[in-house]
């Protein structure tokens, strides 16, 4: 768990408020934790972009992609969203 606060928990809420936004109003079918993922990986590969734009040391020491990846839950009675940002684990996602 993150820091209430910090950069990267502050982008979860984000991300978890777009995937609400761009999934509502899609049929159950389309509600799946893959293509929520991909949406929330898609989500968070641009905001670290963004951040990466602004700070040199971030775009040298990430030079060959950023660290980290997002996780997706469905409660599958309520529909609700959760998302995690995580640190990717070598030779995984």
């Amino acid at each position: 768990m993150h820091e209430p606060n910090s950069m990267l928990s502050q982008m979860e809420k984000l991300i978890r408020k777009n995937v609400v936004m761009h999934f509502a109003n899609k049929p159950n079918s389309e509600k799946t934790l893959a293509n929520v993922e991909a949406f929330a990986v898609k989500q968070l590969d641009f905001f670290i972009a963004e951040v990466m734009k602004n700070n040199p040391g971030l775009q040298r020491g990430w030079k060959n992609g950023h660290p980290f990846t997002a996780k997706a839950a469905i409660n599958k009675e309520t529909m609700d969203f959760e998302i995690l940002i995580v640190e990717r684990e070598p030779g995984k996602y």
